[in-house]
């Protein structure tokens, strides 16, 4: 109890990093049972594999919708929907007679689990002030970067033992825990004053303000481009690891859990400098360090150090992300605390399809080899801090002086 009266907030943050977490989950814990699902249903690979790009689909179009109603309604209310469209869904996905139910349950099972990633952004806006809530987004990130570390394993484990229902079973447990997790700790953040009217006018009338808001649009490619080289590096590790320097599946496993481990580390010394530093100036500083050490992976892998060099640097280049993420993020949000909600749901969404898009050029290019991978990770990490640069009306030194007097951006 005196825990908690000296971190009234210990229990939010928590549980804004267990809603963030959930819909990796869904994901990362189902690959290891991909196999057996084509089997199950007597399918063909592609049709197994559209059940992943119907998740991310969804995933990324529906932050564009819980982000507005939110705006409007609340918190709570819409988070609840969520949720629990989350969890009937996983447990739905058990039960699913053929590869194309499954493929729609899987498309609604997104649905609703992006209701926790856009909604945590904007109640972290409403709650706590600029430099806490970097903070506290590094927290959300150590707990985001836990789950792709573990879930695989998880997965693997339940796919030994059980069949591989089992996996969606306990999804759905995970999202009835924090159904309940909710009902007792979350309160509304946004009080009745502050809601906006809900209608389709104003909801893109809203979109078009954000994105005429130039700082909100660099801030946002200035995160999502680095972001995009992380998913350019999880779509490729398997061949790079296992088929280029010959890991075993085992093998693989551990590294990828060091390298998910990276962006752990780094975000939780982000929460702590970012309460003494600007974020502005974190974020800047991190950015240098990323093109450093993603410069050392290139020249590295084109080179051909060996595998240890080319391990070292990724793990450096990934865990600068934890510098990246939650700074942008925070620094991105503050230009709209009015509609938080709104302008989380077009970050993510933002974030999501350039991430995406990467992603599936890092399959169309055949980025299975140390050196392709790491050129297209610089070429994202390098056009990330160009638009950071040159779009900027501001000098860093300029912008430096500023942050001590009035924290950090102001509205235009």
């Amino acid at each position: 109890m005196r825990f908690l009266e000296k971190h009234p907030n210990f229990i939010l943050i928590w549980i804004l990093a267990y809603m963030s977490a959930l819909a990796p989950l869904a994901t990362d814990m189902y690959l290891p049972s991909l196999g057996e699902v084509q089997a199950s249903f007597a399918t063909t690979q592609p049709r197994v594999q559209l059940t992943i790009t119907a998740f991310f689909v969804a995933f990324a179009c529906g932050q564009l919708v819980y982000g507005p109603v939110s705006d409007a309604l609340g918190r709570r209310k819409p988070l609840a929907f969520g949720i629990a469209l989350y969890t009937v869904t996983s447990f739905a996905c058990a039960l699913a007679p053929n590869i194309w139910m499954f493929v729609l349950l899987r498309f609604l099972q997104a649905l609703g689990g992006c209701s926790g990633v856009v909604i945590a952004r904007a109640i972290i806006n409403d709650r706590f002030d600029l430099k806490e809530g970097a903070s506290v987004l590094a927290v959300m990130m150590m707990v985001g970067a836990l789950a792709p570390m573990f879930a695989p394993s998880i997965g693997g484990i339940v796919a030994k033992y059980a069949p591989w229902q089992a996996v969606f079973v306990l999804l759905g447990i995970f999202g009835a825990l924090l159904l309940a997790m909710m009902y007792v700790g979350l309160p509304e953040t946004l009080d009745e004053k502050s809601r906006a009217p809900m209608n389709i006018a104003t909801v893109f009338e809203n979109y078009f303000a954000i994105l005429d808001d130039r700082r909100f649009v660099i801030l946002v490619l200035t995160l999502a481009l680095p972001l995009a080289a992380l998913f350019a590096y999880i779509t490729a590790a398997s061949f790079v690891f296992q088929d280029f320097y010959g890991l075993s599946a085992q093998a693989f496993g551990v590294v990828f859990g060091i390298n998910a481990l990276g962006g752990t580390v780094f975000a939780t010394v982000n929460a702590k400098i970012v309460r003494k530093i600007s974020p502005y100036i974190v974020l800047h500083y991190g950015f240098i360090t990323m093109l450093v050490c993603v410069g050392m992976l290139m020249a590295g892998s084109f080179l051909g150090f060996g595998f240890w060099w080319f391990e070292v640097f990724l793990f450096l280049t990934n865990g600068m992300v934890g510098f990246i993420a939650p700074n942008a993020t925070v620094l991105a949000m503050d230009r709209f605390r009015q509609n938080s909600g709104s302008a989380s749901g077009l970050l993510g969404m933002m974030q999501f399809a350039l991430a995406g898009v990467v992603s599936f050029l890092a399959g169309a290019l055949h980025a299975t080899t140390p050196a392709k991978l790491a050129a297209l990770m610089g070429a994202c990490i390098l056009s990330g801090y160009a638009v950071y640069l040159l779009l900027h009306r501001y000098t860093f030194r300029k912008m430096r002086r500023r942050a001590g007097l009035q924290g950090l951006y102001s509205n235009d």
